[in-house]
């Protein structure tokens, strides 16, 4: 049983190094245009940083929370942003495989549809990106970090995985959205604006926007509750539950997706 689990793992393995090989050279073969969104995701970065900034110099506390603490919050959220980002890139061009008839490919062939379909487009110019804000993140975060006990660190790596579940889970339910509608778009811009309203705690909104964040598009669990627990605060959401809501998410977005691949009547349905 162990090993035939590791033999499909390899397999699996196998597919999405050679996906990524194609991926990798792609990004070199189209110079420019990775260079200009390159360029563009630095300028990006920079601009939170200049607002973090800004919110240094002129806000003492923020709903309790004081400039160095709400960077905290600002780069949680980049991190499993960005990293998402890295890995589900192929969701935002779903829509244009299940209206030209691609899709019909995938379900033909014996690696799983939801694996090639999520995973079938790294994109390295975000994981470029990624390392170096990573590791400057971490140097912001250096007196946190310091500070905060063992139970706080190992606290807040737990949440930041069950974040990635959570974004996991969104992506997800992207896909099987798009399956329905074709059109994906509009709902990707939706996720996107939610998701950016959590670089703040969201402690500061008021309901029912507050439950929105945290329970019907868990958001706020990917990005405050791993800060709250690092910074030592009261939790907006106890830990336990965090964690629950997160995997049975997960879970939901799995069996919705099988359920929306069943209604799928081919290029010419």
């Amino acid at each position: 049983m162990a090993h035939n689990v590791l033999r499909r793992l390899s397999v699996y393995w196998t597919v999405w190094s050679t996906i990524a090989q194609y991926a990798w050279a792609e990004t070199f073969l189209n110079r420019w245009t990775s260079a200009l969104f390159l360029l563009g995701k630095t300028i990006r970065f920079g601009m939170l940083l200049f607002f973090l900034t800004f919110i240094k110099q002129s806000v003492q506390t923020f709903d309790g929370y004081t400039p160095d603490q709400m960077v905290v919050f600002f780069l949680t959220y980049q991190f499993i942003d960005t990293s998402s980002q890295m890995l589900y890139r192929g969701v935002y061009e779903f829509s244009r495989k299940v209206q030209s008839g691609d899709l019909d490919f995938y379900l033909s062939k014996p690696i799983h549809p939801l694996f090639r379909i999520l995973t079938g487009k790294p994109d390295f110019i975000d994981l470029i990106f990624f390392i170096p804000t990573t590791v400057f993140s971490v140097y912001l975060l250096y007196g946190s970090l310091v500070s905060a006990s063992w139970q706080a660190l190992v606290g807040y790596a737990i949440l930041l995985v069950n974040g990635f579940l959570i974004a996991t889970a969104l992506h997800i339910l992207i896909l099987a959205i798009g399956i329905l509608s074709v059109q994906v778009d509009n709902v990707v811009m939706f996720y996107r604006d939610l998701n950016n309203m959590t670089r703040f705690p969201v402690s500061i909104y008021t309901e029912p926007i507050r439950t929105v964040l945290l329970f019907v598009v868990p958001v706020g669990l990917m990005n405050t509750i791993p800060a709250q627990v690092l910074l030592q605060k009261p939790l907006s959401v106890p830990y336990l539950i965090a964690c629950i809501v997160g995997v049975s998410f997960l879970f939901f977005s799995i069996k919705t997706w099988s359920w929306a691949i069943k209604q799928y009547t081919g290029a010419g349905g």
